[in-house]
């Protein structure tokens, strides 16, 4: 059985593998930089992006990391994450919360805006294996208004 210090210990290195992880994928997102931010992805990736996309032609969540690059592919060729600010990640175990603000341009009507997200991962050996986005549905529809 392992003391509460040694858990402590182990839970420390895991919440700072995950912050520098969510960090490095928002950079990557950030700079557009789509194989970077896949090579974070394990093969059998589900991912799911909830909200008021009109852009985003799936109606749940899409598995593996070949469609999880075409899913992402889409909603890029619409939108440009300028910069995320984080402000809260919550670690349980394998599992990740972060609440953050994401500024985006939508390429189409070139307005740009701060949105509310959450995102809810799940890591494994290292990798994201879950991934789930929730949005601010109105302000991204306010986005989107030509």
């Amino acid at each position: 059985m392992q003391s509460l210090q040694n858990l402590a210990r182990v839970a420390s290195v895991d919440r700072e593998l995950f912050e520098t992880r969510v960090h490095m994928m928002l950079d990557l997102c950030a700079a557009r930089d789509m194989a970077g931010l896949l090579a974070h992805f394990a093969e059998d990736i589900s991912f799911q992006a909830i909200g008021n996309w009109n852009m985003f032609p799936f109606p749940g969540p899409v598995r593996g990391k070949a469609a999880t690059s075409r899913a992402l592919g889409i909603i890029l060729t619409q939108v440009q994450c300028l910069d995320s600010e984080v402000h809260d990640i919550v670690v349980d175990g394998d599992r990740v919360a972060v609440r953050r603000t994401a500024r985006l341009r939508h390429l189409g009507t070139g307005r740009s805006a701060g949105i509310a997200v959450v995102d809810f991962l799940r890591f494994r050996d290292g990798l994201v294996t879950e991934l789930t986005e929730l949005l601010d549905s109105l302000a991204m529809a306010r986005l989107e208004e030509g």
